[in-house]
C-alpha cells in the first residue's frame, strides 16, 4: 500500500518559484566540519581557513537556492562527517534551513552511511519546511505548487551505517497517475572504486522503477550518469577535502518545464579548490629553470580559480640531470618553504601541500645496449621482453601461478599487452636509478 505524506505548512513568499516549472537544487555530501586531510606542515592560520571551507560550501548552496528561488532542495546522504558530529555542526545545518524556510523552500533529506538514522541527533528542533526520509521504507512526499501536485520526491534513509543491500528494490513503481517523480538515495550505481559499494544497485534498477530523476549521493566526483529515462546524477560533494577530490565542486540546478522536460547545471560551490600538477624536469638544466617553472604553474591557477584559494601538489616526473639536485638533503624542503612564502597573507591563497619526487637519472639507453655489465643486460632484457613474442610467452608462463591461484584471482586482473608493457618499462626504469644511484655513488 502506498503512502503518501503530505507536507508541513510553512511560510511561501509571494514570489517563490517560477510559474509553471519545477525547479530544484541536487547537493550531497556536505561531509560538514570534516578536516582537511593529506596536508604536511601546515600553518595555524590556514587550518583555520580550511577549517571553514565545508560551511562556506554549504553556505554557498543555501545562498543559490534563495537566488534562483528553487521550490526545494534535496540532500542526498552524507550531511556529517561522522556520528561524532559537533555541536556546531548540527547549529549551523539547521541555521541553514531555518533560512530556507523563510524563503519558502522545502528541503528534502536522505541519511547516508556518515550519518544512519540510529546516529542522528534528535536533541535540535527541525524547522517545517524540513522533511526526512524513512529508514524501514521508502517515504513518497507529495510537493504541491500554486495548489497543484508538482513532484512526489521518493526517498529512504540509512537505519545504520554499513547498508550493503540493494534499498532500490524497496522503492515503489511510478504510478500512472503520478506527477514529477524524484528518488532520493545515498548509493552505489554499478561498479566503482572510488567509494565502498553502499546500497548497491544497477542502472537498470532504476529504470525499471520509471521515476523521472534520481537525485544520488555517496560518489564524490560530480557526474551525470544517465542524461535522460531516468536523468542520474551524482552531484558529488560541494567541497574537496584531500588531494583525490581534485577539480570543481559543487551541485546540480535542475528546472523542470511544463512539459516535462529536464535541464540541468553544474554550480560550483568549493572556496577551496584541489590542484595536482604534473611536471617534467626534461630539458631543464638548472633549478632556477625549475622554480620558474612551478611558480608559472602557480600563476596559471590563480589566474583561472575563479578568485578562489587552491591547496598544490606538485609532482615531478621525467629524467634530467636536475634529479641528482632534487636528491639532495634539503633540497626540496627549502624549494617548498619558498613557494609557500606570503601564501597564506591574502584573501587568496595558493597553498603548496607537497612536492613529491618521482624523477629519475638522465639515460642514454643506446650506450647502456653496448655495455657488458649488468645494465646493459637489463635493458637487453627489457627490449627483448617488449619485441620478442616467444620471450614474451615465456614471462607470462613464469607469472601465471599468480594469477591462477585463489587469492589473484581475486585481487588481480588479467594484464592486457599495453599494460604489460608500461609494467616492463616501470620495473626498468626502477632498477635503472638504483643502480645509476649506486654508480654515481661510487663516483
Amino acid at each position: 500500500m502506498l503512502v503518501v505524506s503530505p507536507m508541513k505548512k510553512t511560510k511561501v513568499s509571494a514570489d517563490a518559484g517560477r510559474v509553471g516549472t519545477l525547479s530544484f537544487i541536487h547537493a550531497a555530501d556536505l561531509h560538514l566540519d570534516s578536516p582537511f586531510t593529506g596536508i604536511s606542515g601546515i600553518e595555524p592560520e590556514l587550518g583555520k581557513r580550511l577549517a571553514k571551507a565545508t560551511f562556506q560550501a554549504y553556505e554557498a548552496i543555501i545562498e543559490l537556492c534563495m537566488d534562483e528561488e528553487v521550490d526545494f532542495l534535496l540532500i542526498a546522504g552524507d550531511v556529517y562527517d561522522s556520528a561524532d558530529k559537533s555541536l556546531y555542526a548540527q547549529v549551523r545545518f539547521i541555521e541553514g534551513l531555518r533560512k530556507l524556510e523563510t524563503a519558502g523552500i522545502q528541503v528534502f533529506i536522505c541519511h547516508g552511511n556518515h550519518d544512519p538514522l540510529n546516529d542522528w541527533s534528535a536533541s535540535l528542533t527541525w524547522p517545517g519546511n524540513v522533511h526526512i526520509m524513512n529508514g524501514d521504507r521508502a517515504k513518497v512526499v507529495e510537493f504541491k505548487k500554486e495548489g497543484v501536485s508538482a513532484a512526489f520526491i521518493v526517498g529512504m534513509s540509512y537505519p545504520t551505517q554499513h547498508i550493503m543491500k540493494n534499498l532500490v528494490k524497496n522503492f515503489p513503481r511510478k504510478g500512472d497517475n503520478w506527477p514529477f517523480t524524484i528518488g532520493l538515495l545515498h548509493c552505489s550505481v554499478g561498479s566503482t572504486s572510488e567509494h565502498d559499494p553502499y546500497a548497491p544497485c544497477t542502472l537498470q534498477d532504476l529504470r525499471e522503477l520509471n521515476y523521472d530523476y534520481w537525485a544520488l549521493g555517496h560518489i564524490h566526483t560530480p557526474s551525470i550518469v544517465c542524461k535522460e529515462d531516468p536523468v542520474v546524477i551524482y552531484p558529488g560533494n560541494p567541497q574537496g577535502r584531500h588531494p583525490g577530490e581534485t577539480g570543481a565542486r559543487g551541485c546540480f540546478v535542475v528546472d523542470v518545464s511544463s512539459g516535462g522536460d529536464i535541464s540541468t547545471r553544474f554550480i560550483e560551490t568549493d572556496s577551496v579548490r584541489w590542484h595536482i600538477r604534473e611536471i617534467s624536469i626534461e630539458g631543464l638544466e638548472k633549478e632556477g629553470e625549475l622554480i620558474e617553472s612551478l611558480q608559472s604553474q602557480l600563476d596559471d591557477i590563480r589566474e583561472n580559480s575563479g578568485g578562489r584559494s587552491a591547496i598544490c601538489r606538485f609532482v615531478l616526473k621525467g629524467r634530467g640531470p636536475l634529479h641528482r639536485t632534487l636528491r639532495e638533503e634539503g633540497f626540496l624542503e627549502d624549494l617548498l618553504h619558498l613557494l609557500r612564502e606570503n601564501e597564506i597573507r591574502g584573501r587568496q591563497f595558493i597553498w603548496v601541500e607537497r612536492i613529491e619526487n618521482e624523477t629519475l637519472f638522465p639515460v642514454e639507453r643506446e650506450l647502456l645496449l653496448k655495455r657488458e655489465d649488468f645494465m646493459g643486460d637489463l635493458v637487453k632484457i627489457v627490449d627483448g621482453l617488449k619485441t620478442d613474442e616467444k620471450a614474451r610467452n615465456e614471462f607470462r608462463e613464469v607469472l601465471s601461478p599468480l594469477f591462477g591461484s585463489r587469492n589473484g584471482r581475486k585481487h588481480i586482473a588479467r594484464i592486457d599487452a599495453e599494460e604489460m608493457n608500461s609494467l616492463i618499462q616501470h620495473a626498468e626504469n626502477i632498477l635503472l636509478d638504483a643502480l645509476l644511484t649506486e654508480e654515481d655513488n661510487e663516483n
